[in-house]
C-alpha cells in the first residue's frame, strides 16, 4: 500500500482525492491488493517458510496472515478478496476501520490505543524490545501526524 501510495502521489503527482476515490478502486490495483491479502496464498508462503526453516520469513508471513485476518471483518466499501485464488468473493462488512459512516472513528481510536498499549507492554521486556517499541511508537506517531496533515 505504501508503494502504491508513493507511486501515485509522489511519482505521478495524483491528488489524494483521485488516489482514494478512483485509482485505488481500479480493477488491476484491487487485484494487487487482494493478492497481498489472500489468506490461502499467505498461508502457503508461511508453510513453505516453515518447511525451509526460514524463521524470519515465517514471522513475516504470519504477520501478513494476522493482518489479513484482522482486515477481513473491518472493510466495507474497500473489502478485499481474501480467498484468492479459490474465490473472488469479498466480505462487505457492516463496519469499517477507517470510514466514519461505518463506525470508523471508534475503530481508529481503538487502533491507536492498542498500538500504544502494545508498545508500552513491550517496553517492560528487555532493552532490545524497548528499542523496538519506541521505534514503533515513533513511526506510528509520524503516520498519525501525516494522516492528520493530509486527510483531515
Amino acid at each position: 500500500m505504501l508503494v502504491f501510495y508513493g507511486y501515485q502521489r509522489v511519482y505521478l503527482g495524483r491528488s489524494e482525492y483521485s488516489i482514494w476515490s478512483s485509482v485505488y478502486f481500479q480493477q488491476q490495483w484491487q487485484y494487487v491488493f487482494d493478492v497481498f491479502h489472500s489468506i490461502p496464498l499467505i498461508a502457503a508462503a508461511a508453510f513453505v517458510s516453515w518447511c525451509a526453516r526460514r524463521s524470519l520469513w515465517l514471522v513475516f508471513f504470519l504477520s501478513m496472515l494476522l493482518h489479513a485476518l484482522g482486515d477481513l471483518p473491518l472493510h466495507h466499501d474497500d473489502a478485499h478478496a481474501h480467498f484468492l485464488p479459490f474465490l473472488n468473493w469479498r466480505f462487505v462488512s457492516p463496519v469499517s476501520y477507517w470510514d466514519p459512516q461505518y463506525y470508523g472513528r471508534y475503530f481508529a481510536v481503538a487502533e491507536i490505543a492498542l498500538v500504544f498499549i502494545g508498545a508500552l507492554m513491550l517496553t517492560r521486556r528487555s532493552l532490545e524490545w524497548r528499542v523496538v517499541a519506541l521505534a514503533a511508537i515513533a513511526v506510528y506517531a509520524g503516520l498519525l501526524v501525516f494522516a492528520w496533515a493530509v486527510w483531515i
